[in-house]
């Protein structure tokens, strides 16, 4: 059901778990201060154990209380991308956050979103941690009806339009005296070198038994439909085709993302239009991987790589 916000915040201040519109994809919130709804938000998306929550603050300030230490360049990468689609992972006092939260971890995630009626129910409800709103491993929701095809049309959902970004965060990780990628996100590599002095580099995650933030599961992001991206098979073959709509592809049908110079508009559009493959019944789809690897392509690449994994690999 569409709730407006101050009913969300009842909810949220309840106990109860409420779907949230960011600029990124819509997530399932629950407020810090309650143990009993974040276990339910693992609950609901059938989400790992293992697989840690982002926190989402209002300020960056209020993450001083539980972090062990601040790293060098937080205060300048806050100031900068906050509020915004980039997330740190800070070193924290393990008591001062719930281990499910942090799966264990002696790290936890932080965030200030930039939609404007997220950021009004973090001021009045407090930190609230918020997953991707789908079940787990499904393309992420990035509008409010997308949240209802998971969790149905009585789940409390604040409806806050279509998300522009329309891919998750990019996620920061101090280690080595130096940030590094552990996810790809909405913003790219190289818009972190004004503020670093350099570009991080993207870090290579090899532990699926202890993952060190969301979205590193092997298979991640996946419709129903199986994605060709190795394109040995020519489209016309398969005559279904997710590419782009400046490209021509004779008689097959198109699923398009958009146009291939504008990665801004592929990326806002991807997991609608996965998620519309499965509306479409497609089994198979070849797939227009003919993008360059650099910028924000390179997030847009590692999500159709992540959705196209056989689903026996989690």
């Amino acid at each position: 059901m569409r709730v407006l916000l101050e009913k969300a915040c009842e909810l949220l201040s309840q106990g109860e778990v409420v779907a949230l519109p960011t600029e990124t994809v819509y997530g399932l919130a629950a407020s810090l201060r309650h143990p009993n709804a974040i276990e339910n938000i693992f609950a609901l998306k059938n989400r790992p154990a293992n697989n840690p929550l982002i926190i989402h603050v209002s300020h960056y300030e209020q993450i001083y209380p539980y972090a062990q230490s601040i790293p060098p360049y937080f205060v300048k990468l806050a100031q900068h991308f906050w509020p915004g689609p980039l997330t740190l992972v800070l070193p924290i006092q393990p008591a001062t956050i719930p281990n499910t939260v942090r799966a264990g971890l002696t790290t936890a995630a932080f965030r200030i979103p930039q939609h404007p009626l997220s950021q009004a129910v973090i001021k009045q409800v407090g930190p609230v941690v918020m997953p991707s709103a789908n079940l787990s491993g499904r393309p992420s929701a990035t509008q409010a009806s997308r949240v209802e095809e998971d969790f149905g049309t009585a789940f409390p959902v604040l409806d806050g339009g279509g998300c522009t970004c329309g891919l998750e965060s990019t996620i920061l990780y101090f280690i080595d005296n130096q940030w590094e990628i552990v996810r790809l996100g909405s913003l790219a590599p190289e818009q972190f070198q004004p503020i670093l002095g350099y570009q991080p580099v993207i870090r290579q995650e090899t532990n699926q038994a202890k993952p060190l933030c969301p979205g590193q599961l092997y298979r991640h992001y996946a419709p129903q439909a199986k994605l060709l991206l190795d394109n040995k098979a020519s489209p016309e073959s398969i005559g279904y085709v997710l590419g782009f709509s400046d490209r021509q592809y004779p008689n097959c049908k198109i699923f398009s993302l958009g146009k291939s110079d504008n990665p801004e508009q592929v990326a806002e559009n991807l997991y609608d239009t996965l998620r519309s493959l499965d509306d479409a019944k497609i089994q198979c789809i070849w797939v227009d991987s003919d993008f360059p690897q650099k910028g924000l392509w390179l997030t847009i690449s590692e999500r159709l790589k992540r959705a196209s994994y056989p689903s026996s690999i989690i």
